[in-house]
């Protein structure tokens, strides 16, 4: 007979928590998770489960095979923590600098390893389950690692999700946007050349720190009038440097910044306009205007279909008080959207209490553990194919 989640819950509460504080404990960022991977590789091991490591660098992928040589359902999960100083009790200090837990991951682990042991005790089960622990999700780079190992090839999937905690949505429940989820993520880089001269005499040369000036005006007015307002697109520039001296006018001026878009209409648009500004800018100041653009990940679209598994997981495992069918899209970017260049999947919300993500103050609230393997759990069990009989 299967034992449902919410009943076994209540019995796992102890290990979820277990692996929790050992992983946060661990922190470890992009590419670097060693200590991470071999901790979630021999957790999933002891459950019984078909080990790959290695994936991506340090990317560890649990095989659960009920079905043959059926494609599996994905559900994944973040290795990485971030190069900050958080609370006393969670931050590890390095040679290289303060590791902290500041994005959730090790509850996203905890969650996953939650839904693995569940699911790993299911006799009856019918489904083949990849449980995939990602690396470097912060870098925007490790999601792309993965599919250029070849986990696609030699882990075929039919469907694939994964869930963020999320402060600012009540605690433990869950929201699921229809469409963009999370925002597209581009670095733009512009460096503004010039025949530097003395400040007495600008005529005699070219003013980068002015065209500079124009270049990023220009560019905020533009996104008001050659973008659609009801598009999402933010364009910032948080870095500028140029100049060593108050009465000399530099050979050049260097600028850095992102841009989000929750379209890509939009992200082409802001694209487009970022050159026109270049050209207008070398046209009135006579500064050549060198624009890179680094395409990081594209907009985070989920499919239909599988957002609406996942609300109707949410209403059979929580019920319609605990379900948010159209939260507002982040503007903070993801990688996961990769995945869904190949496979269809969706991206859930788990509310939360306390200081937002990345923030100094912030900690994972373990009470929503449950709440997200109840949900990934039923994404497998659900009635399209999770149980024979």
């Amino acid at each position: 007979m299967t034992l449902s989640f919410q009943d076994w819950t209540t019995t796992q509460t102890a290990e979820s928590l277990r692996w929790f504080d050992q992983l946060h404990a661990m922190p470890e960022t992009g590419f670097g998770e060693a200590r991470t991977a071999a901790f979630v590789a021999g957790e999933l091991r002891a459950l019984g489960l078909e080990v790959i490591e290695g994936i991506g660098g340090t990317g560890v992928v649990g095989l659960l095979r009920k079905a043959g040589d059926a494609p599996f359902t994905g559900l994944r999960a973040e290795l990485d923590a971030l190069p900050m100083q958080g609370p006393v009790d969670g931050t590890v200090q390095t040679p290289d600098g303060p590791r902290y837990h500041g994005c959730g991951h090790d509850g996203h682990m905890a969650i996953l390893l939650t839904a693995a042991a569940f699911l790993s005790r299911q006799p009856d089960l019918v489904r083949n389950v990849a449980f995939i622990f990602q690396p470097a999700e912060e870098l925007l780079s490790g999601a792309a690692a993965m599919l250029a190992d070849g986990l696609l090839t030699r882990v075929p999937l039919s469907a694939i999700y994964a869930l963020h905690n999320i402060p600012g949505l009540p605690t433990g429940s869950v929201g699921v946007a229809e469409g963009a989820a999370l925002a597209s993520s581009d670095e733009v880089r512009v460096t503004v050349r010039a025949q530097g001269t003395h400040g007495s005499a600008p005529q005699t040369g070219q003013d980068a720190i002015l065209a500079a000036a124009h270049f990023l005006g220009l560019t905020q007015q533009l996104l008001t009038r050659r973008t659609d307002c009801r598009d999402s697109a933010v364009l910032s520039f948080g870095q500028i440097a140029g100049g060593m001296a108050p009465n000399v006018l530099p050979d050049q001026v260097a600028i850095a910044g992102s841009l989000r878009c929750h379209s890509e209409t939009a992200r082409a648009a802001v694209h487009a306009l970022l050159q026109a500004s270049a050209d207008s800018t070398t046209a009135a100041f006579g500064t050549p205007v060198d624009l890179t653009i680094d395409a990081k990940v594209p907009v985070l679209m989920n499919d239909p279909a599988c957002a609406a598994r996942v609300r109707a997981a949410v209403l059979r495992q929580l019920g319609p008080d605990r379900l948010i069918p159209a939260p507002r899209p982040v503007m903070a970017s993801e990688d996961f959207s990769l995945y869904l260049r190949h496979v269809p999947g969706a991206y859930a919300f788990v509310g939360q209490d306390g200081a937002y993500c990345h923030h100094p103050d912030y900690r994972f609230d373990t009470r929503i553990i449950p709440v997200g393997a109840a949900i990934l759990t039923e994404l497998v069990l659900a009635a399209d194919g999770g149980l024979s009989g």
